[in-house]
């Protein structure tokens, strides 16, 4: 019973936890221009965003880089891990991939999920590091219309955003979250889950909770969005 009890307790963070902590100084990887269109090599290496996190780091035979696509102010990138003694191709060396919203540039000797490149010291904090990596990766390159995940802001609110959000009128269509802050802890087949809940403000306001359920053997994860709560809009006022 003592061990069940390790096994499955649920370990809070607090709202400090889901930043990186570590300052990394990023150094351009490719050329570009600034008249780039269309999809082209990231100048900025994704790699900084791992580095920033302390319990995490890229597998010594791999390295990430990333394409970038803009059209009219908006922007969307993606993210490949690749073997460390490879280039990135340039966009029009390349297939596509099977994502039908970007239909992005693939290298053939990409894999599949830049996760499977992410390693760690296998600590609650690292599997919390690494749900917010993904988000952040996700999202790279990603400017006006391209984005989502950084309107999120992740709970508990600071007294600033509470004060802003006392305008709001929920109308909950889940049960309320037992636990608000960041928590994590394994699940009853011994899978890692890091879970939050967050507040975005893109058209109707939506509280979110975000399940994360890691693989046992790496960083790979399946992720469970569900909105918990809707509000009307509110100003574009506030800022993680």
């Amino acid at each position: 019973m003592t061990l069940y009890k390790q096994k499955f307790k649920k370990q809070r963070f607090p709202a400090h936890a889901i930043k990186p902590n570590l300052l990394i100084d990023s150094k351009p990887v490719e050329d570009s221009n600034e008249l780039d269109y269309g999809w082209f090599k990231s100048p900025t290496n994704p790699e900084s965003i791992v580095r920033g996190f302390s319990h995490l780091r890229i597998k010594n035979s791999f390295k990430l880089r990333a394409y970038l696509y803009t059209e009219r102010g908006n922007g969307n990138g993606v993210v490949y891990a690749i073997p460390i003694d490879k280039d990135l191709p340039y966009p029009e060396e390349c297939d596509q991939s099977d994502d039908p919203f970007l239909s992005a540039p693939k290298p053939s000797f990409a894999l599949d999920d830049f996760m499977q490149a992410i390693e760690g010291d296998k600590t609650p904090l690292s599997y919390l590091q690494a749900s917010i990596l993904f988000h952040e990766l996700k999202e790279f390159g990603a400017r006006w219309h391209g984005t989502s995940w950084s309107r999120d802001i992740i709970l508990p609110l600071n007294e600033g955003q509470k004060t802003h959000f006392d305008y709001c009128e929920w109308e909950m269509l889940k049960d309320e979250p037992e636990i608000i802050e960041p928590h994590f802890y394994y699940s009853f087949e011994g899978n890692p889950i890091a879970i939050f809940h967050t507040i975005n403000d893109i058209g109707t306001v939506t509280l979110n909770r975000y399940v994360h359920t890691f693989n046992k053997e790496d960083y790979t994860m399946q992720v469970e969005l569900t909105c918990i709560a809707t509000a009307a809009t509110l100003r574009d006022d506030i800022y993680k």
